[in-house]
């Protein structure tokens, strides 16, 4: 397997793939890279920012985290699980197996049999195996790989047994705290943490405290009366996204958003283009959602969508730039305030910047839990 190669740099301004603002540009005006902030989708206490425009590539010979698991091409496990190799079109053999080792709280193992390029996410979360895990990073995994062992973090304490070594079907995507946790803090004990708050939050507010069955932050889409308070919430915003795609958004190419929470900005997640993003917009509007529920309300904060763009627009820091040779690249960007991260693609000569997200760390202040 080759090795990853990692450089860190000193501090300095950055423009990531062209995702540069104008700190004084004024509201709702196009940025040089074609970036443009719009005017906010809200409910309660979250605010969702529609980012249009952008410098679009067309993303047909890559498959999401879900396309992959619902028709089999891709495959998670547990370590030690004794994979099958099949490249596209060919016979199956017998693969590099992480063999002898045995299954690992932090390690699983991958595998993507699909004639496109995978794209995973941090923050994705798959259920099953012998507890359910939190992807740790942004990669891309190329058609026909060998099997790949895959950073995770656990978010089920207390599980350590499973009738199969395999991962279900569809993925999760962890709300914006948890996430954070996991691609910047890279702490087992923080990830955990951040998926308790998580949990107990949504449960207050649902009024399901102390009769959760579980201690998986997967829960949240088990428990009825903890779905059912994110189902509404979230078909309120979704309702109001979709009343703004016909009316301000209309004939406009929506490529992400830049989430708000109680008047404070804390998140953007941006694609390479709108089919890209459609495709994870069900998933992180609701990690959006349980973020927002899972902390108490603040009355009459709001941010503005000049708060947003200058969100954006802040892209100094230390840079850390980790390259798999031909395959992606993924640029990190630290400072005491907020985290970068751009996932670009080296298996076109365009290399196209796949994933641009900007976190605010400690994105939303939590109440303690009994």
């Amino acid at each position: 397997m080759k090795a990853s190669l990692v450089v860190l740099l000193g501090a300095s301004l950055v423009g990531l793939g062209g995702a540069w603002l104008d700190r004084d540009a004024q509201a709702g005006q196009s940025h040089p890279a074609g970036w443009q902030v719009h005017e906010p989708i809200v409910h309660s206490n979250v605010a969702i920012f529609p980012v249009t425009g952008g410098r679009s590539h067309a993303t047909r010979n890559y498959i999401t985290l879900d396309e992959g698991l619902a028709v089999g091409t891709v495959k998670v496990t547990e370590q030690g699980a004794g994979l099958i190799r099949r490249r596209p079109g060919g016979r199956p053999r017998p693969s590099r197996d992480f063999g002898t080792e045995q299954a690992q709280v932090n390690r699983l193992v991958l595998i993507n049999e699909s004639d496109k390029a995978l794209i995973l996410l941090a923050g994705e979360i798959v259920t099953g195996g012998k507890q359910d895990r939190v992807i740790a990073k942004d990669r891309v995994i190329p058609p026909g790989a060998d099997p790949l062992p895959l950073d995770v973090f656990c978010v089920e304490p207390g599980r350590w047994a499973g009738a199969s070594v395999a991962f279900n079907t569809k993925s999760l995507m962890a709300a914006p705290a948890l996430r954070e946790k996991a691609q910047v803090a890279k702490s087992q004990d923080e990830v955990w943490a951040a998926g308790r708050a998580a949990v107990g939050g949504v449960a207050a507010e649902a009024g399901a405290v102390g009769g959760l069955r579980s201690s998986s932050y997967a829960i949240i889409a088990e428990d009825s009366e903890l779905k059912r308070k994110i189902d509404s919430t979230a078909a309120d915003l979704q309702q109001e996204y979709e009343k703004a795609l016909r009316t301000q958004l209309r004939g406009k190419e929506l490529v992400g958003v830049v989430v708000a929470v109680n008047g404070e900005v804390i998140w953007a997640d941006l694609f390479a283009e709108p089919a890209l993003f459609e495709k994870y917009w069900p998933k992180l509007l609701r990690s959006y959602v349980v973020e927002a529920l899972s902390v108490p309300r603040v009355e009459h904060a709001r941010a503005t969508r000049d708060d947003a763009e200058r969100f954006l627009a802040e892209q100094e820091g230390k840079q850390i730039i980790e390259v798999e040779p031909g395959e992606y690249r993924l640029l990190e960007v630290q400072h005491p305030r907020y985290a970068i991260f751009e996932l670009t693609s080296l298996l076109e000569k365009a290399e196209p910047v796949l994933h641009f997200n900007k976190l605010r760390k400690e994105p939303t202040a939590r109440p303690r839990l009994p």
